[in-house]
């Protein structure tokens, strides 16, 4: 496949994952919702099939691409991200989320299922794979209109020929479910050690499939004021304690 070369589309925010995830659920709302499909699944589905898995090849310890994809903070105020949440498919024994030069450990696989009750991805072989829910403790602060980029890495960055799950992504259009944010665009990036030397977007449209898809996501956190408003408001508690003094003089 051939895909078009472009730089970052923002600065992408610095990750801080803690290694030491409980299993608990998570706590936090959900900011964003762009999960499983629930509809048209497998190949049941025939043409209208809305659940895909994406990997690159050519896979070298030191050399290897990465699947990617953005969400966007549409709200008008900042979100203060906690977890993100994503699907592979195939064997997931460690896991990475890229947002910048430096790779984080996720916290927690677990097994994975669809929500109507289909226990595995069919693949196009037909055999049944195992799913696996990848559940990262960052902390993000994305300001209101801001876009985020991220990468799934499930090499290990040591024997990366050996390790190599695809995400899970789905057509927007047909998988039933909520789709936030989809543009029917995905990122692909070129990882060299423990460092991202480049990256760019793409399309599963006419490159090994018949349709658009995105990576599947759940954003968790909190929707907080932007910073510049809480100085403001700060401000204006000061001077509304100012004008108390003054009048009680």
């Amino acid at each position: 496949m051939t895909f078009s070369k472009k730089s970052f589309f923002s600065a992408l925010c610095a990750l801080a994952v803690s290694s030491l995830l409980s299993g608990a659920a998570i706590a936090d709302p959900l900011l964003l919702d762009r999960g499983l499909p629930v509809d048209n699944i497998n190949n049941s589905a025939g043409a209208n099939r809305s659940n895909v898995s994406w990997s690159f090849g050519g896979y070298t310890p030191t050399d290897y691409y990465l699947v990617g994809d953005t969400f966007t903070n549409t709200s008008a105020l900042a979100w203060r991200i906690t977890s993100l949440r994503l699907w592979t498919v195939g064997t997931t024994t460690t896991a990475t989320l890229w947002g910048g030069t430096q790779g984080t450990t996720a916290g927690q696989i677990s097994d994975a299922t669809y929500g109507d009750g289909i226990t595995n991805y069919q693949g196009t072989t037909g055999r049944f794979v195992d799913m696996h829910q990848v559940d990262f403790a960052v902390d993000i602060l994305l300001a209101a209109g801001d876009t985020f980029s991220f990468f799934f890495d499930g090499t290990g960055n040591t024997n990366p020929a050996t390790i190599v799950p695809f995400v899970h992504a789905s057509n927007a259009a047909l998988g039933g479910s909520p789709a936030d944010g989809a543009d029917d665009l995905m990122l692909w990036a070129q990882s060299n050690g423990s460092s991202i030397v480049d990256t760019g977007t793409w399309t599963s449209l006419g490159n090994g499939w018949d349709k658009a898809s995105d990576v599947n996501v759940q954003v968790f956190g909190n929707a907080v004021p932007e910073p510049g408003s809480i100085a403001l408001v700060g401000i204006g508690l000061l001077g509304a304690v100012s004008a108390r003094r003054r009048n009680k003089r």
